[in-house]
């Protein structure tokens, strides 16, 4: 994925339409397959939990890849991938020093 994002960085196209169309795209794909397979298990849902899922997921995974686009920008894949292979060991640092 580092590849052709930083090859679609590189041809011109715009960090956050890139964002928005591997959203939309994993949307697409995810959204009929647990339909299909959760339809019976599925439990209502609040307006409450629908607002704390969508700011999770706004802040979490959106602006992320939002913040990892602009950086492919400026950086090259190789980078890229070094760090995402880091991130679980910063993820097990930060856990034993905020414990």
């Amino acid at each position: 994925m580092f590849l052709l994002s930083k090859a679609a960085f590189n041809g011109g196209m715009n960090s956050f339409v890139f964002v928005f169309y591997r959203q939309a795209a994993g949307t697409i794909f995810l959204a009929p397959i647990a339909a299909f397979f959760e339809w019976k298990k599925a439990v209502p849902l609040s307006f409450v939990t629908f607002c704390k899922i969508f700011l999770l997921s706004l802040f979490g995974i959106t602006l992320s890849l939002d913040i990892y686009g602009m950086a492919l920008i400026y950086t090259s894949a190789t980078l890229a991938a070094a760090t995402t292979n880091c991130l679980p060991v910063i993820t097990f640092f930060l856990a034993v020093l905020l414990r």
